[in-house]
């Protein structure tokens, strides 16, 4: 295995210099079938499963026969609260529930490494030596970022949350600013761009090594 010479540029998408990627991390084949089961587990995982309707029992009212048995010319009815009533009971409902899926460590990791992969496969990483703001400013923002991509379509992951950089690029519909300790390979697989930091890089590979 040989590791991955990548290009580091500036803010103003110049090289500035290169750095190694290792392959065991950034030369993955691509697991559609493994990105789908964590992918599944992290979207099943933030589901609150508060959704619920009404049995026989929870509707309020009376439990009175509504009419006599016989002579009306109606179908006998036994209470008001069935659900074929008006303002009845929900017939087979959705009940509160947990969705949660397990999902094992080797699993997330491994699904990390197959979309960082993906992302040097299509050259849609980006490593920037530093990124800084001097301001809040979408406006800086927008014009940093359009010297280094063509769409903000894109994931931007620093070693730390700098506020100047997250409150400017929470206005870019579709940019999307984390912390390198809290990407997965859901953020990185909605994100058509990946702009990592030079710095975040140690963060991300110590992830591995764990």
């Amino acid at each position: 295995m040989s590791d991955i010479k990548w290009d580091v540029i500036d803010q103003t998408g110049v090289k500035v210099s290169e750095t190694t990627l290792p392959e065991s991390i950034f030369g993955v084949d691509m697991n559609e079938s493994l990105l789908h089961t964590v992918i599944k587990g992290y979207q099943a995982n933030r589901r609150q499963g508060t959704h619920a309707t009404k049995t026989r029992s929870m509707v309020s009212g009376s439990g009175k026969k509504p009419f006599r048995q016989k002579g009306t010319g109606q179908a006998r009815q036994g209470s008001r609260h069935g659900p074929h009533m008006i303002k009845g009971a929900v017939a087979h409902g959705p009940q509160p529930r947990c969705y949660r899926q397990h999902i094992n460590k080797r699993m997330k990791k491994q699904a990390l490494r197959v979309t960082l992969s993906d992302k040097v496969r299509h050259q849609k990483l980006i490593i920037i030596n530093e990124l800084k703001l001097d301001r809040y400013s979408t406006k800086s923002m927008r014009i940093l970022l359009n010297h280094l991509i063509p769409t903000f379509k894109a994931l931007v992951v620093d070693h730390r949350t700098d506020d100047l950089v997250y409150k400017s690029v929470r206005n870019l519909h579709g940019t999307h600013y984390l912390d390198g300790h809290l990407i997965n390979a859901e953020n990185i697989l909605r994100s058509e761009y990946l702009v990592l930091t030079q710095p975040s890089l140690e963060p991300l590979f110590s992830r591995f090594t764990v």
